[in-house]
């Protein structure tokens, strides 16, 4: 039986790097961004002499802020030096981070990033307390968005400077403009900032924490991917877990241990997580998507693979999800394996994906019978396409699978909507 993980410890460093190059992939023309402001935010506070716990969580919160900016257009709304939206991505991210305990403190920085500092007002949302480095946050942020990557950053300098110090008080704090009016000097701040968009960096220079990874620390990391994954569009918003819980069934009847079935609930959690690199207009397409649309779509799995690269420890649960387009015959993507190369577990999430999106509904079909199900289901494994003794399990135990995937589609779904309906409230009420 395969091994599907070791215990041990990682750090948040790798978390982090793993979530903000997924984020990365919702709209390459801001790829750099969260780099930039985590720079900026990390010699703010070296320079106000944060604490190293609390400048750890401050770039963490800089490097993920806009993990809530779920589609292209939040993204580039943002990078309006004058966009003062103090809910939107903001009250997003925080949700979105906020369940993973980890990130934690660093989710109520995220929350109020966008709020001005209004003279001392700003230190409270309607009767929030508001981070200190959430500020930081904001201005690192504003700062970030002023650099033109068309010029030379040493002659925009003095402009930015003043750009930001003239908000002082009103939307940034005294202090803090203080603070990076004395960096601002140093030439060494602006060409840090342009120059290492590599969050390597932040990894050598601060004391990550090192967590000790457990199942339950692992399912945490796991339902947050899927929140990013799926929560972009209530058309999405049930497939991830879907897979992963008709995965898990479907491991646990080809004879898998019980750890090795949650780790292939993780695997159906993170499957698709490559897909944040498809725009949500292919994603709900109601027609059949064009050549250029499928090349786009097919990049996916590849991506899922890169990402979770640093998770040196899920190293079997990647290959599994990441795996799940591979094709027996050889024909599959993105790494064409075939036969014996294709692990037992990356054929379970291969034949959980067919059969979840079989059966539910989709933006252009409902969700298809038992019958046309099954008989789709069988002309792939007839073309070694999905793996023959696997459809044959997914054929006795079909209606008990269907009613495992139903029911997890519906409880994500519920989530998703509680999701929307909270933000929804944050935002009324801030």
């Amino acid at each position: 039986m395969e091994v599907s993980y070791s215990t041990g410890t990682t750090t948040t460093f790798d978390l982090v790097l793993c979530l903000a190059q997924a984020v990365d992939l919702v709209s390459p023309l801001v790829a750099d961004h969260h780099k930039r402001v985590a720079q900026i935010a990390y010699s703010l506070g070296r320079q106000m002499n944060l604490p190293e716990d609390d400048l750890v969580d401050l770039v963490i919160a800089a490097a993920l802020h806009d993990v809530g900016g779920l589609t292209r257009s939040d993204r580039l709304d943002a990078l309006d030096f004058e966009y003062q939206d103090p809910f939107g991505h903001a009250v997003m991210g925080y949700l979105l981070l906020k369940p993973f305990a980890p990130f934690e403190n660093s989710a109520q920085m995220v929350r109020f990033h966008h709020v001005a500092w209004q003279h001392g007002a700003g230190a409270q949302l309607d009767g929030v307390p508001v981070p200190t480095g959430s500020h930081l946050l904001h201005l690192a942020d504003r700062a970030a968005v002023l650099i033109d990557p068309q010029r030379d950053v040493l002659e925009q300098a003095g402009d930015i400077v003043e750009k930001i110090s003239a908000q002082a008080g009103e939307r940034f704090v005294p202090q803090q403009v203080e603070a990076f009016e004395a960096l601002a000097q140093k030439e060494a701040f602006w060409l840090d900032a342009v120059f290492l968009q590599d969050l390597h960096y932040l990894n050598r220079n601060l004391q990550w924490r090192e967590l000790e990874i457990s199942s339950d620390h692992l399912l945490g990391l796991g339902n947050l991917f899927r929140r990013v994954i799926d929560f972009r569009s209530r058309f999405t918003a049930g497939h991830s877990a879907g897979v992963a819980a008709t995965a898990e069934a479907l491991a646990r009847l080809s004879g898998f241990s019980e750890e090795d079935c949650r780790m292939m609930h993780l695997a159906g959690l993170l499957h698709d997580l490559g897909k944040l690199a498809v725009p949500a207009e292919i994603l709900e397409k109601p027609d059949k998507l064009t050549r250029e649309e499928y090349a786009v779509m097919r990049r996916h799995t590849y991506y899922t693979y890169h990402i979770l690269e640093p998770l040196k420890m899920l190293n079997v649960v990647t290959q599994w999800g990441a795996f799940h387009h591979e094709r027996i015959d050889g024909q599959g993507y993105p790494f064409h394996l075939q036969g014996v190369d294709l692990p037992l577990g990356a054929r379970i999430v291969s034949v959980a994906d067919v059969f979840t999106a079989l059966t539910e509904d989709r933006p252009y079909r409902k969700g298809l019978g038992v019958n046309e199900a099954l008989k789709i289901l069988s002309e792939a494994a007839r073309r070694r396409q999905v793996d023959g003794e696997l459809v044959a399990v997914v054929r006795e135990h079909f209606d008990d699978l269907n009613q495992i995937r139903i029911n997890a589609r519906q409880a994500a779904r519920e989530e998703y909507h509680q999701f929307v309906e909270t933000a929804a409230q944050l935002t009324h009420k801030e």
